[in-house]
């Protein structure tokens, strides 16, 4: 068992699903990251990766870290569309978490935040704990984690080209005649 603090051992998870959450998007080029599948609601894995960040932002940065929110305002200014932006963006978050969270000990962890960051994104009324946005900051995290990896398996999948051994199941299919019961 570590001797880290709560916080950092929150910090450390939090930056091993960043890591991983780069990993997956790595497999595909910049073009592939920003495209979902038409007539379905998977959305791009870049678009879920985004969304990772936010949620590090609202639940860990600023209301535990006193940052003001800055992902919204950036991305309007130059917006996330590769892997080298959206691997900047992260190791900017992962340092930030570990600056935040690191040195917190374990005494502060019910500490109450101010709910005024962390309006509509509570639902309760009552102001959360450090504990309870570390807590929210990881299941969210990781929920995006798996979507970010479910959108990556269903984007290559879609961006195979098929092989001609594929495509022998195929042969003939134009030329078979359809019948319909009771036509």
């Amino acid at each position: 068992m570590s001797n880290d603090s709560e916080a950092a051992q929150f910090a450390r998870t939090l930056a091993n699903i960043g890591r991983r959450t780069l990993y997956s998007c790595e497999a595909l080029p910049d073009d592939l990251l920003q495209w979902s599948p038409p007539f379905s609601d998977v959305g791009s894995p870049l678009a879920h990766a985004i969304d990772l960040a936010r949620d590090i932002e609202n639940w860990v940065l600023v209301p535990i870290g006193g940052r003001q929110p800055l992902l919204n305002q950036s991305l309007e200014i130059k917006p996330i569309r590769s892997l080298i932006a959206l691997s900047t963006c992260y190791s900017q978050w992962i340092k930030s978490v570990h600056t935040i969270l690191d040195n917190i000990p374990d005494s502060f962890m019910n500490l109450f935040v101010e709910s005024r960051p962390l309006q509509g994104k509570s639902r309760s009324k009552h102001r959360p704990t450090v504990h309870t946005c570390l807590l929210t900051a990881v299941e969210k995290s990781a929920y995006h984690l798996g979507r970010v990896e479910s959108a990556c398996q269903v984007v290559s999948w879609n961006s195979m080209p098929l092989a001609k051994s594929d495509l022998v199941h195929l042969r003939g299919v134009h030329n078979t005649a359809i019948s319909v019961p009771g036509s």
